[in-house]
């Protein structure tokens, strides 16, 4: 079962793309590109300090669930999509999603044995999803736009 979820959380937000306006697409990429870039990065830094030990993956992925590259950078790309340049609104948002994955979907997937929290809490989780990614995606997002 946990296969399933994983491949589902990887390639079907992709298929969503087809429904959208590309150049506005193009836009907001680079964000969620460098969005996937620092939750790469949480996920070395996790397994260094213990933070979560991830179970189960797909065959192509070390130390790290596949959802940084499927829900997360498309997620982040339709938060854009759908907020920009709306600062607060981009903030509450991404609070929203932050806090269903902490407090709900977490849980999910710890229960499908696809993760384990140890040295962190549910709430740590949000604080981290939330704090750190917020506002360093939001302000590379005024730099990208220029760059398109």
């Amino acid at each position: 079962m946990a296969q399933i979820v994983m491949w589902v959380f990887f390639i079907g937000p992709w298929l969503l793309l087809f429904a959208v306006d590309k150049e506005r697409v193009k836009r907001y990429m680079a964000v969620s590109l460098f969005g996937v870039v620092l939750l790469t990065m949480v996920f070395q830094i996790a397994d260094r300090f213990n933070w979560w030990e991830v179970n189960k993956t797909l065959f192509f992925f070390v130390n790290m669930t596949p959802f940084p590259f499927g829900i997360f950078i498309i997620g982040t790309l339709f938060i854009f999509y759908f907020t920009y340049p709306g600062f607060w609104m981009f903030m509450i948002i991404n609070a929203a999603f932050d806090l269903f994955q902490a407090l709900v979907m977490s849980p999910i997937f710890e229960k499908l044995d696809i993760y384990t929290l140890k040295e962190m809490n549910h709430f740590l989780l949000f604080v981290l999803m939330n704090d750190g990614y917020c506002c360093s995606t939001f302000s590379l997002s005024k730099v990208a736009r220029y760059c398109v």
